[in-house]
């Protein structure tokens, strides 16, 4: 049976944590992980935020095959989770164990005396982690029996065991991205925020790339002035106003492939719209708003979804060009890039009458004139944020790191890679906001 539920962790804190725990070739380790909480239907997940390692004088018995640790060490850590919400995670090694690791008679007897008293002090999930060189196994007790659980690092997806790439259509694919990336390909579920200029590009090749299924969330219809960069628009689209999501839709049936697409005709801003996107295995940003930017922001770094965001300047005098920028955890957010504007963002999220009111008054200026835009250039950064998602997900490009901003300009048609840092004091991105205990940092449709 599938796991219903996924522990979600950053790369850079999995690697401390396996490290540590696999510290001791000899001796099993442990340690405790705080984690934050979301259920979405039957399914849940575990985003983990901070963890701690089990001091040297916590240990009451540390063998090759068993261990014990002072009640005391788990008490603190189950007052923490009272007092913040947040699920424990109990973490140990296995480091003699060459395959991936089972849950030992051990293990059981110790768990099955430890969770009552945990359950004494916080009524909380408790999820249980066991490492080894071979690989990972997670369960999870929420007022049942254990049950199976899976770990996720944020921004790698497993390879399915299923390969079927047998349709020809994606022959010459294949023989760029290999089977088992075709194979990670079909399995994808990816959002696309914004089906206009950018993102009916990107939605046309995660079509022709046989992606499993394509969310698309746009709360407009076609007009006259759309035709010329909407891909897939005709004038009839315009003249009878219809939704842009219908026109993703229609694009996913021409081609005729297995990619099933999803239209959303709401506001990201809309509780319901956040809630499906957020399930998405890795999400465009497309979107000609900083208020909806500023949403995907916060879903990249507080649910642990990567964003892969896309943006277009055209100005008559200056910097021409776009850039892609990869949002996850362990980079540097939206805000510590410079991309996002608080006043603007304070702008967009006025009331209509507020609005117009500051607007009258002079205190806004020029915020509602049209951005200038050219099908061309939203083409190039489009194509290099789909090329930056296949590079990322398949290995096809090599496994060094990659960049997490790309930054293309017009003027000499090169490609700068960067990979800007997170500002310390950074509520969304910085390592206490992202790594630390208590609440989340709430989008706007969560406040």
């Amino acid at each position: 049976m599938k796991a219903r539920t996924t522990l979600a962790v950053p790369e850079q804190m999995w690697d401390q944590v396996t490290a540590d725990l696999l510290s001791t070739p000899e001796l099993e380790r442990a340690a405790v992980g705080f984690a934050g909480i979301r259920r979405s239907g039957l399914a849940g997940q575990l985003l983990l935020r901070d963890w701690v390692p089990v001091p040297a004088a916590e240990y009451l018995v540390q063998l090759g095959y068993h261990l014990e640790v002072s009640p005391v060490f788990w008490a603190r850590a189950a007052k923490r989770c009272r007092a913040d919400k947040e699920a424990m995670v109990i973490m140990h090694s296995h480091p003699r164990d060459l395959e991936r690791p089972r849950f030992s008679p051990s293990d059981d007897h110790g768990e099955k005396d430890l969770i009552p008293k945990v359950l004494a002090r916080a009524d909380i999930p408790i999820a249980a982690v066991v490492v080894s060189p071979g690989g990972v196994t997670g369960r999870l007790t929420d007022g049942g029996d254990p049950e199976a659980m899976t770990i996720r690092t944020v921004g790698k997806l497993p390879t399915p065991v299923s390969r079927d790439t047998h349709d020809r259509a994606f022959d010459r694919q294949v023989r760029a991205l290999g089977k088992d990336g075709q194979a990670l390909i079909r399995s994808l579920r990816i959002g696309v925020v914004g089906h206009g200029g950018l993102g009916s590009h990107v939605v046309q090749q995660l079509v022709h790339l046989g992606v499993g299924e394509v969310t698309v969330v746009d709360p407009d219809r076609v007009t006259v002035t759309n035709l010329s960069r909407l891909v897939g628009a005709s004038r009839w689209d315009a003249w009878l106003h219809r939704r842009k999501t219908r026109l993703a839709r229609r694009l996913g049936r021409r081609v005729g492939g297995k990619t099933r697409v999803n239209g959303i005709g709401e506001s990201l801003l809309a509780r319901s719209a956040a809630e499906r996107i957020v399930d998405c295995d890795l999400i465009f940003g497309c979107t000609d708003n900083q208020l909806s930017r500023s949403v995907l922001n916060a879903i990249a770094f507080q649910f642990y979804v990567p964003v892969l965001d896309l943006g277009v300047e055209l100005q008559a005098k200056g910097a021409m060009g776009g850039r892609v920028a990869w949002l996850a955890p362990g980079g540097a957010c939206l805000w510590c890039m410079g991309v996002l504007d608080s006043e603007t963002v304070r702008i967009e999220q006025l009331p209509p009458a507020r609005r117009q009111d500051e607007e009258v008054r002079g205190y806004i200026r020029g915020i509602e004139e049209p951005a200038p835009a050219v099908v061309s250039i939203n083409g190039v950064i489009a194509s290099l944020g789909v090329t930056e998602m296949l590079a990322r997900l398949t290995g096809f490009a090599g496994a060094s790191p990659r960049s997490s901003l790309l930054m293309y300009r017009l003027a000499d048609g090169v490609v700068r890679r960067t990979s800007p840092k997170p500002e310390p004091d950074c509520p969304t991105c910085s390592a206490r906001g992202i790594l630390g205990a208590g609440e989340l940092v709430r989008p706007p449709w969560q406040a």
